[in-house]
């Protein structure tokens, strides 16, 4: 397992040095505008796929070792194409019914990219799920990778060659790199699955549904908690404070690769385990290294002065350090949280993350409509970062009193130290990759 999560943690560290390449050439070619253009429209097409993962989401790796991808597939296409066309009408309403409410949440002209997108995310990570549930780590990991290079590759050129430097020439290197990577995708399950059965879909279907409710309600009240401020802070202060509040929100969440790489090769294990003991154990464990490493890298984030930013960032977006400073109890409360979600998740109990998630959306609601508009980027960061300490705290307090798990168990001691030196030393230096 270990093996799997260092692929995983290279592929996520791979992944943030990408985005943050992306995050500096759009910060000093395109502007804070234009940063808080994108940042509004990946919150849309994120909006669009809460939705489509109540067939197409997490409850796929929960059920992919369980039922035929045939089953699966075949009703999550169909469920992207009806969202899809729901939004699409969605978004038509608002702009003839409620134009405030519509240029609030929608950059103008950028509806069609939207809806592109979200089409071609969303066959991205149906197929990115399936290979999850089948613990197909390594083969995730490459498509990935590929993805993120492709994104890259292609702004780059947009900028520097074609000399395009708005957001559309983001927009065209997040559909080359979706596009390739949700057939990439496609074409490993091919390979994966000698049988495409489709008796019983229906009802495969509607277990995925009862599964997948809960979870996404539990992921809706997620995204709001961290999201819901974005559209406070456009209406109240405009795209360029957004850009500024993207900017940190994106270098802090950045490091949630470190909980991200652990907890999705947590996942797909539990996913296949019925041994609570042992996923248990693993939890604290892994809780242990995670908090640890993210600790260490927000440590570095918090001691860079503000002038290292402005001078990546540019002076346009003075400012950022303090969202940073804010931000950072929250980042590490996030690390905790994706161990604490998949553990709950991959044991079949998604509930329990839809009641954490309510209780940090009260606080986001509570705080966001009173900070913001008082404090700008700096509320919305206070209120975040509350809103996720809320969530974690009262999933510690559901597992200790379903594990009985002791406070003296969470604490770091030597021996998790060593622990994971000798994790580390077999995931590297002995053996071949994990699959």
């Amino acid at each position: 397992m270990l093996k799997k999560i260092v692929g995983t943690a290279g592929t996520r560290i791979l992944n943030a040095l990408v985005n943050l390449a992306i995050l500096f050439l759009i910060t000093n070619h395109i502007g804070s505008k234009g940063l808080g253009a994108i940042g509004l429209i990946l919150l849309d097409v994120g909006i669009i796929q809460l939705v489509i993962d109540l067939v197409a989401g997490s409850a796929l790796i929960y059920y992919a070792s369980r039922e035929s991808i045939g089953k699966l597939l075949i009703p999550a296409y169909c469920w992207i194409a009806l969202v899809n066309i729901l939004f699409y009408f969605i978004f038509q309403l608002l702009k003839n019914r409620f134009p405030i409410v519509y240029s609030t949440v929608i950059p103008i002209g950028s509806e069609p990219a939207i809806i592109g997108l979200a089409l071609i995310n969303a066959l991205m990570l149906t197929h990115y799920n399936l290979l999850l549930g089948h613990e197909r780590i390594k083969t995730y990991n490459k498509i990935f990778t590929t993805q993120v290079l492709i994104v890259l590759t292609v702004f780059l050129v947009h900028i520097f060659f074609l000399r395009q430097k708005n957001v559309e020439a983001f927009v065209n290197s997040l559909y080359a790199g979706y596009s390739i990577a949700a057939l990439l995708g496609f074409f490993a399950m091919i390979r994966l699955s000698r049988s495409w059965s489709f008796s019983n879909w229906a009802a495969t279907t509607r277990k995925v549904i009862r599964y997948g409710t809960v979870t996404q309600i539990a992921n809706v009240l997620h995204i709001g908690n961290k999201r819901f401020s974005f559209y406070l802070i456009k209406r109240f202060m405009g795209l360029p404070s957004l850009g500024i509040y993207t900017a940190g929100v994106q270098l802090t969440e950045g490091l949630r690769l470190i909980g991200q790489s652990i907890s999705i090769v947590q996942f797909a294990t539990l996913s296949n385990t019925s041994d609570k003991n042992y996923a248990t154990q693993l939890t604290i464990k892994l809780m242990k290294f995670t908090v640890l490493l993210t600790f260490a890298a927000v440590l570095i984030l918090v001691i860079l002065p503000e002038s290292f930013y402005t001078w990546i960032f540019s002076k346009a977006f003075t400012g950022v350090k303090p969202v940073i400073l804010i931000l950072s109890p929250g980042v590490m409360a996030l690390a905790a949280n994706a161990i604490f979600s998949h553990y709950f998740s991959g044991l079949g109990n998604p509930k329990v993350n839809l009641w954490s998630n309510v209780v940090g959306f009260v606080f986001t609601l509570i705080l966001a409509f009173s900070l913001i508009p008082l404090f700008g980027i700096n509320g919305a960061a206070a209120t975040a970062s509350v809103s996720y300490i809320s969530t974690v705290i009262y999933q510690y307090i559901i597992f200790k009193k379903r594990t009985g798990t002791l406070c003296r168990e969470w604490m770091p001691e030597k021996q998790d130290f060593l622990d994971f030196r000798e994790l580390i030393k077999k995931a590297f230096f002995q053996g071949r990759p994990g699959k």
